[in-house]
């Protein structure tokens, strides 16, 4: 069994102590790129100085990729990679014909439509990680939202970065989600989670006023925002707030900052008034709508399929310019409710693998983050294949001749059978539950003598306690206990064909506080279906992130970076040895690294971006390859890991 340990925090590393680097004698073998794909970040439509018409697309990739396409000649005009980002969430065009790219990274790039070059502008504000949402201000400034700092930063050329709101939108929050602009006031507005506050900000003052009313700070996100400007009786700011049950798009009248009405949930901040009327067009569940927000509790009219509109503009001719998620570019002519569609080509790119087992096939199978599919490289024949239709695996254990799948967001469940050809539109795989108000199913557990899969869960955005989830494979029954250990979510799991042991970390959703001190391990009787005991294997530390099978019947496992090593029977810790640091203070600990006991009788282990050996007895540490993470092995003791987008294969 491999358990897992990853370990993430912001700006900080893991350092490996008592480690060696030795030339061990043993094949390393770069199996390639395991998963492609030409999904679209950020879409937006912009102007050059001469009027020219362009849309532009962020590939999310091993680099990311920037397209511009020409509207008029209908073609690829620019293709520029990103070399130092994955990514970006968003986009601005600002007055003075810059295209602005918020990357991932937390770095502002700029270019002009059509041209080939980019600049980096830097990151927004120190200790940003992200650039969460972006948007135009007025003459030639933009501003954007960051993570996890939770602030709204303004950028112009003139006079470079500033923090607008003089420091974090809400004291105790890490995300602006979401941000929107009103040129008539000159006032931003962020979109705060993951426990949601609406903020207005006065550019030149930094000061800043809640709008969100408090019966709403207990949701997740004010996650898409936009605001229609010119309606009778004022501007409208449509703000979509999110929560694991509900979702809402709350409408507000910017001269009042009161809440009107609520509509439907929002796809995307795409919003758009009409040129002759007070309609408003955005997109919802795949569809067009418009919607006379001055005429309160009007039905929206359905104008036809478009799927998520990421940008919309009127365009020269008149039509309404629609610039969805997939880079497909529709225009809508209100005279005459016709589409006329076209669509952005771009070259799928490499993205990262998060997750990786063998499965009963034999089989190496990862998933993908951020945009989940998965992929399978076969030992026998050395050829991958890649499959889509699932989301981003967090976890996946096998059963029999079936993988389980735990998938984020929400922490759905899903079976394939190996056995049978993949067909994500049917029902191999399928779903089979899920664990309300949960949303990372890392830990997971095979309970193969009773017909049972079990997944620890980590809470959702901005909450505590996680859970233990059971899926009874006979009955098709999902049960979830949820905070077995008060405030806890479950980070590791091991089963001992007695018992269910089961490692927490203090930390649950991106967000929450952590009100726990230490992480413990808990002993579930999954007959019973309760908790036997718990305790704290080594004191101090916050998060027991790993449990695997050991030499000689003992369980070992991973708190913080200290391995220890566990006996079920006597129910003592029995040694411990540090391996790595962890920083002071981290956002979270959820994963850090694997181990897996191989049958040579060595421990070998990936964490901090090292494939490592430990000799059980000395408990030495030996460093074989940097700069790759996950494991696998398989039935001929063959290591896998990934340099990120890079499959990996050892032979010792």
């Amino acid at each position: 069994m491999i358990c897992v340990v990853l370990f993430v925090t912001s700006f900080t590393s893991v350092r490996l102590v008592q480690a060696q680097s030795a030339n061990i004698e043993g094949k390393f073998t770069n199996l390639g790129v395991q998963l492609t794909s030409a999904n679209l970040q950020a879409n937006l439509f912009v102007q050059g100085a001469d009027g020219k018409e362009y849309a532009y697309a962020v590939v999310r990739g091993k680099p990311g990729h920037l397209i511009g396409y020409d509207m008029e000649l209908k073609t690829v005009v620019a293709d520029i990679e990103i070399k130092t980002a994955d990514g970006a969430m968003d986009m601005a065009a600002s007055t003075d014909h810059w295209l602005y790219i918020g990357a991932s990274n937390g770095h502002l790039y700029r270019t002009r439509p059509g041209s080939q070059q980019i600049e980096d502008l830097g990151r927004a504000l120190p200790e940003t990680a992200e650039i969460m949402e972006m948007t135009a201000g007025s003459d030639g400034e933009v501003f954007g939202g960051t993570y996890p700092t939770g602030k709204v930063f303004r950028y112009h050329p003139k006079d470079g970065f500033s923090d607008v709101g003089k420091g974090r939108m809400i004291a105790s929050e890490n995300y602006v989600r979401s941000i929107a602009y009103q040129h008539k006031t000159g006032t931003v507005y962020a979109g705060v989670g993951s426990h949601a506050h609406l903020v207005a900000v006065d550019v030149k003052t930094g000061k800043k006023e809640e709008m969100l009313p408090e019966k709403y700070w207990n949701q997740e996100f004010i996650y898409y925002m936009g605001v229609a400007e010119g309606l009778d009786g004022g501007d409208r700011l449509l703000a979509w707030l999110t929560s694991t049950k509900e979702r809402k798009t709350l409408v507000y009248n910017l001269s009042t900052r009161k809440i009107e009405q609520i509509i439907e949930s929002l796809d995307a901040n795409a919003i758009v008034k009409s040129l002759n009327s007070n309609q408003v067009y955005f997109t919802s569940m795949g569809k067009l709508y418009k919607n006379d927000l001055t005429k309160i509790g009007e039905k929206s009219v359905l104008l036809g399929s478009c799927n998520e509109a990421k940008d919309m503009r009127w365009g020269k001719d008149g039509r309404l310019h629609i610039l969805t998620k997939y880079g497909e570019i529709r225009k809508y002519d209100p005279q005459t409710s016709q589409f006329i569609e076209d669509k952005i080509k771009v070259s799928p790119q490499p993205y990262g693998i998060q997750t990786m087992i063998t499965g009963p096939d034999g089989k190496i199978w990862s998933s993908g983050y951020l945009f989940g599919g998965n992929a399978v490289y076969d030992p026998v024949t050395m050829k991958s294949k890649q499959y889509g239709g699932l989301g981003q695996a967090e976890g996946m254990v096998n059963y029999k001749n079936s993988i389980y799948f735990g998938i984020y967001p929400k922490a759905r469940f899903y079976e394939y059978d190996t056995d049978k050809a993949w067909d994500a539109k049917g029902i191999n795989p399928r779903m089979v539950g899920a664990a309300d108000e949960q949303d990372r199913p890392f830990a997971t557990a095979a309970l193969t003598d009773k017909e049972q899969v079990y997944f620890g869960t980590i809470s959702g955005y901005g909450k505590l306690g996680g859970a233990l989830v059971s899926y009874d494979v006979k009955s098709g029954k999902v049960e979830t206990f949820k905070d077995v250990v008060k405030d806890h979510s479950v980070a590791s799991l091991y089963y001992d064909k007695r018992t269910v042991w089961a490692g927490t970390t203090i930390f649950g959703g991106l967000g929450a506080v952590p009100t726990q001190k230490e992480a413990k391990l808990f002993a579930w009787d999954p007959d019973k279906k309760s908790k036997l005991f718990e305790f704290v294997p080594v004191p101090g530390t916050m998060a027991i992130t790993c449990l695997t099978n050991g030499p000689d019947g003992k369980i070992w496992g991973l708190a913080d970076g200290v391995i220890f090593i566990f006996n079920p029977k006597s129910r003592k810790v029995e040694k411990t040895h540090k391996l790595f640091d962890i920083p002071k203070n981290p956002t979270h600990i959820w994963r850090v690294g694997f181990l897996t006991l191989h049958p040579s009788g060595i421990i070998y282990g990936t964490a901090n971006g090292d494939f490592f050996s430990v000799h059980p007895k000395t408990m030495k540490v030996t460093v074989l390859k940097k700069g790759v993470g996950l494991l696998a092995v398989d039935a001929a003791g063959i290591l896998y890991m990934r340099d990120s987008e890079n499959l990996w294969s050892y032979k010792p």
